[in-house]
């Protein structure tokens, strides 16, 4: 349900309405469902297809992360994610590109297209247009078209669906678009809890936050792709700093910091039932938190099955990164350091220039 008192109570600082955005989760999912459900992509899918990489970067890339976490020990095909500029070596014609750029213009994903036509990469492109856009119509690949005129992070339900959608076409076995809509009911049921969560989580962060404290979350798969989300939407809507660490690797390494003094507070995303290997280990990092004196909140998702789960952590996060933001005075949309890095970027970098033929 959109909590119109708090929308209202925030309209003034929330000019381009991201707190409604994120409210409207479940719809923005039913509607992705129906834009995309039964797709067909007018292309030949690789015989065999030897596994499917997706490439994106910051909000375009969250849903390739999530879709590692909902597939990772439950689908045989390879699935691969890229957010850098280098397509590895053994990505080949047997393998789809699925090149994710909700503007169309990011230099990244650009420069992954051409390395993958140089090889011959059969490509599918998401994306709301712009330059991506316009070279996939030249060659022939697909275009999966998102609705214009969002910021990409809140563009997520979109690029998720669409992902599900490509997935089901070149898989015919999976009907992951499916799940997604019924994940939409899912969250329309629990949104009364989740928001409430969302609430608490976003006051405490914000004290934290105002002690000079800096936030490490800690979670373990297959909930790392709601884990970097909560770091990446603090990052672009609260604007601080907010660093991610898996499990159960920083065991090996990171913990070892705990045993100088820090300005650090955790959180810790945990499943609603643990498998004892984790749950010790979680239980000795709160132990240790405790001790040191070191503030810290765990979260668990709401009860259903994993693409549930991690639609209702995105869902808390995206409202906690947001209502935080709010409440310490800052509109959430604006990203305007990144905004002068492109400007940058684009007096030295000729985009056009690096889609030519080489």
């Amino acid at each position: 349900m959109i909590d119109k008192d708090l929308i209202s109570k925030y309209a003034y600082l929330d000019k381009s309405a991201m707190l409604a955005r994120v409210f409207s989760y479940p719809n923005d999912l039913k509607d992705a469902v129906s834009r995309y459900s039964g797709l067909r992509l007018q292309f030949e899918v690789p015989k065999p297809l030897k596994g499917i990489t997706i490439a994106g970067m910051g909000g375009s890339f969250i849903g390739a992360f999530f879709l590692q976490d909902l597939l990772q020990d439950e689908w045989e095909l390879p699935l691969f994610t890229i957010k850098d500029v280098y397509l590895p070596a053994f990505i080949d014609k047997h393998h789809l590109l699925v090149a994710v750029s909700y503007s169309g213009n990011t230099e990244e994903t650009i420069r992954i297209i051409v390395e993958a036509r140089k090889k011959g990469v059969p490509t599918v492109a998401v994306t709301s247009g712009g330059l991506i856009a316009e070279h996939a119509e030249k060659l022939g690949y697909p275009v999966v078209k998102l609705p214009p005129g969002l910021a990409p992070r809140a563009a997520f339900p979109y690029i998720l669906t669409a992902l599900t959608a490509i997935v089901d076409s070149v898989v015919p076995s999976t009907n992951l678009t499916q799940s997604v809509a019924e994940a939409a009911s899912f969250l329309e049921r629990h949104c009364d809890n989740l928001l409430h969560i969302a609430l608490d989580l976003s006051e405490w962060m914000l004290q934290n936050y105002l002690t000079n404290r800096l936030l490490v979350v800690y979670g373990y798969r297959p909930y790392l792709s709601a884990c970097y989300r909560l770091k990446t939407q603090i990052n672009e809507n609260a604007k601080f700093h907010v660093f991610f660490s898996e499990l159960p690797e920083s065991n090996h390494n990171e913990i070892m910091g705990w045993e100088t003094p820090s300005n650090l507070f955790t959180l810790t995303v945990r499943a609603n039932e643990e498998p004892p290997h984790l749950r010790y280990r979680m239980e000795f990092l709160l132990k240790l938190w405790s001790e040191r004196g070191v503030p810290f909140r765990e979260v668990k998702p709401a009860k259903g099955n994993r693409l549930e789960e991690l639609i209702s952590l995105f869902y808390i996060f995206d409202l906690a990164s947001v209502l935080l933001a709010l409440k310490r005075g800052v509109d959430p949309t604006p990203v305007e350091t990144i905004s002068q890095l492109k400007k940058y970027l684009d007096t030295r970098i000729n985009l056009r220039d690096v889609l030519k033929p080489q």
